[in-house]
């Protein structure tokens, strides 16, 4: 059974840690944070330590770590924390839920996380420090590259690209051979189904009020 300690101490963290509760395979040990944030967060499962001191506390030859930040500042703090645990000699593991289908051929980049549901079809590449929320598919020969967050439903489809560090919202969908450029955020629901520019944002419309009662829509639509 890996030893692990969970980089983060929030809403991540709590989620991860229900997971790996199940999975024979890991034991969660404790977290690691900022100093400024180790006592702070609302995951208290386990032991929080600030990276001031986790050497001390967790030997790099006893633990390896699983990747349990936000995506805050479009996933630059997640990779600044992956990168300086790096730097401390920690392994990040790549963790994949036993009810995530990783059928591509390619392996999956260092620190990566496939949620249940998830599919990455053959041919697809993910690089690292990536998180893949349920019900995710990651199309033939799609490529994400690293500290990219998909969240729950969202398909990338097949030849498509996605720029390190962008978000990808919920039910987000990317069309097949559509490039999203570096640093976006793709709001929940949007259809991007043309090549995006690098710190760009898209976000979905049809979630705007219609311009009439739900009873008058309801009386002339028939709902």
């Amino acid at each position: 059974m890996q030893k692990i300690i969970l980089a983060g101490n929030a809403v991540t963290a709590h989620i991860l840690h229900a997971y790996l509760e199940d999975d024979a395979r890991y034991a969660v040990v404790g977290c690691v944070v900022d100093d400024a944030y180790a006592a702070s967060g609302s995951f208290t499962a386990v032991p929080c330590t600030g990276l001031s001191s986790v050497v001390e506390r967790f030997s790099p030859a006893e633990v390896r770590v699983i990747m349990a930040v936000g995506y805050d500042q479009v996933n630059a703090v997640r990779q600044g924390l992956f990168e300086c645990l790096k730097a401390l000699g920690y392994v990040m593991e790549t963790y994949v839920h036993p009810r995530a289908n990783v059928l591509t051929g390619n392996p999956l980049g260092e620190g990566t996380l496939v949620m249940p549901g998830a599919l990455v079809e053959p041919g697809a590449t993910v690089g690292a420090d990536c998180l893949i929320w349920g019900n995710v598919v990651v199309a033939h020969d799609a490529v994400v590259e690293e500290h990219c967050w998909l969240a729950a439903g969202a398909v990338i489809s097949g030849m498509a690209r996605v720029g390190r560090r962008s978000f990808v919202g919920v039910n987000a969908t990317i069309a097949n051979k559509v490039e999203v450029g570096e640093r976006n955020i793709v709001g929940g629901a949007a259809f991007i189904s043309k090549c995006t520019k690098s710190n760009a944002v898209h976000l979905a419309r049809s979630g705007e009020p219609f311009r009439c009662t739900a009873e008058e829509y309801a009386k002339y639509f028939g709902v």
